[in-house]
């Protein structure tokens, strides 16, 4: 067994009964087992062994008997078939249960496990604003979110302790999971507990977590629902946040029971020392700790608490930010001239484009919903919706991988060697001339896998490859 500073033993013995603490410990540094959540339509290589997981059944255990290419560099990967994520991020989302056309928050959203997720279960419906503060982080979000063709999504870049100021209480569902001292990460990260804990993190997170749940609230329609989540076992930062939250909203703060059905957890804390908290807490917030485990359940500790807004609250109307030059969203008519133009290019049925609305930013198409569309005129935000055309008619490889299937036209078949030769960002040179123009672009496939687009080059012979430099395996 590894070290444990001598503060986070006596901690956990507060926390848990005394036959229970050295098995915690022991599975604190334990490896997680890699999980991952499947989409509809992957196709499943057949040297995977999948095993089904308690209560989700979109995500599985995964192992392979071929590790010579890493899980993240795969077909199913790269194409958005599949995305790597621990079971308890997704079930997050899973309890959260956003319903297609509904308006749905995700305060802390990268790297985009939990929000690709929230918008498969919305059926790429209504609108989800995933907000990132940091740039870097927000960058690999957007990237997520193409690659899993995420067209109901708003990218938003604010700080999420005031995100409250620009806007009012008008979400359904808002996800907090919140950034935390991250106990959890003992299972990634064997001497996380020797070199990185302290209790002063603790602190330092649970004044922002405070901020956060408060502005988060204040942001929730009256009969509204939202979790809170960490991936910690500091009560500091699970039930004293939840606690505050009571302390600052009263009977306007209703703490929902989560069912967990065969997932092996733990309740809330009556207590932590000389801190008492609410009994709605101690009996309806749920934690996961590593050593409850089963040959369906395995997780590092995590805190999630669910929580119903009973009626509206006082608080200072919303400012709106304003909104970027050079956007506007196309009417119908306008709309319908440009999915024509692009069905008729890609050979793509017109009724694909029935759900959808277009936003034009400076000539840069993006596709989204009608509320996405709505959103994005009325509130400042990074990017809405799937970029699908430059300002030069060029398609995206967001819109090839998306779309790229349907097409029967304006394509180009590789062969499985070519697709690893066009995957590292080699133009390929063609035994058959393409039929289509110079300079003309071609979706890209292999099988019916789009791979991303290309150029017609060399009166057809050469693909010119023009995947971006961050899709490059």
């Amino acid at each position: 067994m590894r070290t444990f500073p001598e503060k986070f033993i006596e901690r956990v013995k507060e926390m848990l009964p005394a036959k229970e603490v050295d098995a915690f410990l022991e599975r604190s540094t334990e490896p997680l087992p890699k999980t991952v959540r499947l989409r509809p339509g992957c196709n499943i290589p057949k040297d995977w062994i999948l095993k089904s997981v308690a209560e989700m059944p979109e995500a599985f255990f995964i192992d392979r008997e071929d590790r010579t290419k890493a899980l993240g560099k795969t077909r199913e990967h790269f194409s958005g078939e599949m995305y790597i994520a621990t079971l308890s991020s997704l079930l997050t989302a899973k309890i959260l249960a956003p319903e297609p056309g509904e308006k749905v928050l995700d305060v802390c959203a990268a790297p985009g496990s939990k929000t690709t997720f929230l918008a498969d279960l919305m059926n790429h419906e209504g609108v989800l604003v995933a907000n990132e503060l940091s740039a870097s982080r927000s960058k690999k979000l957007a990237a997520n979110l193409d690659r899993l063709g995420c067209t109901n999504t708003v990218i938003t870049q604010i700080d999420g302790t005031y995100m409250d100021t620009f806007f009012d209480q008008e979400f359904d569902k808002i996800l907090l999971d919140a950034p935390c001292s991250s106990e959890g990460a003992g299972r990634k990260q064997s001497d996380f507990f020797e070199k990185f804990w302290s209790e002063r993190k603790i602190y330092e997170a649970a004044k922002i977590q405070k901020k956060l749940i408060v502005s988060a609230f204040k942001m929730l329609r009256p009969e509204g629902e939202m979790i809170y989540s960490t991936c910690t076992t500091a009560p500091e930062e699970n039930e004293s946040v939840v606690q505050h939250l009571i302390d600052a909203f009263g009977e306007s703060v209703e703490i929902l029971p989560i069912d967990l059905g065969s997932v092996p957890h733990g309740n809330g804390l009556n207590k932590f020392y000389e801190q008492k908290f609410d009994t709605r807490i101690a009996k309806h917030v749920r934690r996961l700790w590593p050593h409850l485990y089963n040959e369906k359940w395995d997780s590092e500790s995590f805190f999630m608490c669910k929580i119903r807004k009973k009626g509206g609250i006082s608080r200072q109307p919303a400012t709106k930010a304003r909104i970027a030059a050079g956007l506007k969203g196309l009417g119908k008519n306008q709309a319908a001239e440009i999915f024509s133009r692009i069905s008729k290019k890609y050979d793509i049925p017109k009724d694909v484009w029935k759900k959808y609305a277009l936003l034009d930013h400076g000539g840069e198409l993006f596709l989204g919903t009608k509320d996405v569309t709505l959103f994005a005129t009325r509130n400042a935000h990074r990017r809405a919706g799937m970029h699908i055309e430059d300002k030069y008619g060029n398609p995206t490889n967001t819109f090839a991988m998306k779309f790229g299937g349907l097409a029967n036209n304006n394509i180009v078949q590789l062969s499985k060697a070519e697709a690893d030769k066009f995957l590292e960002g080699t133009d390929i040179q063609l035994q058959e001339p393409l039929a289509t123009k110079e300079g003309s672009a071609v979706l890209v496939r292999e099988g019916k896998r789009c791979l991303g687009w290309g150029k017609s080059m060399q009166k057809g012979y050469r693909l010119k490859n023009r995947l971006d430099r961050g899709q490059l395996s």
